[in-house]
């Protein structure tokens, strides 16, 4: 059973505590630049690994809380 990699599944989504990059951007609607560009501006955090692993997770909550600020007009820079 092969999945294709632009495909995402929901259902195991919501099931993990921390997302990747590509799943934070699906959850958030927008692509991965826009993404990246919140980022660097501060409004989304990435989790912090052990040992200087770098790989740009994001904690699911954190994502969610940001999706429902913007649906409810909350403070978001430029």
């Amino acid at each position: 059973m092969s999945k294709d990699k632009d495909q995402i599944d929901e259902v195991a989504l919501r099931d993990r505590l921390l997302l990747s990059e590509d799943e934070a951007a699906f959850v958030c609607g927008v692509s991965r630049p826009t993404l990246r560009r919140w980022r660097a501006d501060g409004l989304l955090r990435i989790v912090e690994l052990p040992f200087n692993l770098r790989r740009n997770l994001y904690r699911r909550s954190d994502v969610e809380a940001f999706v429902e600020g913007l649906a409810t007009g909350g403070d978001r820079a430029g």
